[in-house]
């Protein structure tokens, strides 16, 4: 009963600030270009502040290994390549194949990683969420071009490795390093306003998310969405979290590996489709299904990692 509650006391706060958002966006307070420019701004904003903060403040010692590393980047690059494997087979519509694909191995970990973490953790939690970040990032926005690209998007290796290279995140954990090797404190007022705008990326992050959930689309792609639910909120978050268990991952590695793999499909994959020529109405589909159905994995996995004590 004692791990049911203190499961209850980590999602609550997350699922009322989805719902807060989800009523911000329905009485017209967030309605879609005020939502996705917020976005926008958790994105370019808060997140890159906040990681930049954790970075240059990170305690090396405390720091998660290069197993946690490596388990974490080929975890997704596997799921990755399973996805763009068994997808085609059943799915024949080249608009839908690729947003599918990314549907399946893209998870919305950026959002949600650093308020579970946050509620479960505290300070050390976001330090282990921090550094799965920059392992995440360029690799989902790598493999979700590439899957992309099968249904009509198109795709130039240089303005690829562009894309990359000046992500507002990548950017924030390159200066972050710099300043943890140097050692160079901030100034009191600029640290102060570092501080105040990491704070606000998770509340942001989590209203916008509620706001920008849409259920249009969900009935005429039913099949697809099926097999995107049961893979991304069953399948995987149970054999991948499974498995780190079984590899010894525990306490903070585990966490943030139970939110990569169990978390929904990230927000970003709707725009994306829609500008590469895919399927946006399946990708926007699989965002709300995806989210509604990972409430009671994120759930159940905690749970479980709670009463096995190894979360």
């Amino acid at each position: 009963m004692q791990e049911f509650l203190i499961t209850m006391d980590i999602m609550m706060p997350l699922l009322l600030m989805l719902a807060v958002g989800w009523m911000l966006g329905r009485i017209g307070l967030m309605k879609e270009p005020v939502a996705s420019r917020m976005n926008q701004l958790v994105f370019r904003v808060f997140l890159p502040v906040l990681l930049f903060n954790n970075i240059r403040t990170l305690n090396i010692d405390e720091a998660p290994g290069l197993g946690f590393a490596a388990y974490c980047f080929f975890g997704v690059l596997i799921i990755f390549l399973l996805a763009w494997f068994i997808v085609p087979r059943f799915e024949h519509d080249p608009r839908k194949v690729g947003v599918m694909v990314q549907g399946i191995f893209r998870s919305n970990f950026a959002i949600l990683g650093v308020a579970l973490m946050t509620a479960m953790y505290g300070q050390s939690g976001i330090a282990a969420v921090t550094l799965g970040l920059p392992l995440v990032v360029p690799l989902n926005n790598i493999l979700a071009v590439v899957a992309l690209s099968s249904g009509g998007g198109k795709t130039n290796p240089r303005e690829l490795l562009k894309s990359v290279i000046t992500n507002p995140l990548i950017v924030a954990a390159a200066l972050g390093a710099v300043m943890l090797l140097i050692r160079l404190p901030l100034p009191t007022a600029l640290d102060n306003v570092c501080n105040q705008l990491a704070n606000l990326a998770s509340p942001v992050s989590l209203l916008v998310l509620g706001a920008s959930l849409k259920w249009q689309g969900v009935k005429d792609n039913r099949n697809q969405l099926i097999w995107t639910v049961l893979l991304k909120q069953l399948v995987i978050p149970v054999v991948m979290v499974g498995l780190a268990v079984l590899l010894g991952f525990h306490h903070e590695e585990l966490g943030v590996m139970v939110i990569l793999f169990g978390a929904p499909a990230a927000v970003s994959s709707y725009p994306m489709a829609e500008a590469m020529g895919c399927d946006g109405t399946l990708a926007a589909s699989q965002i709300v299904l995806t989210t509604v159905f990972s409430m009671g994995t994120l759930f159940g996995l905690i749970y479980a990692g709670k009463l096995l004590g190894v979360l």
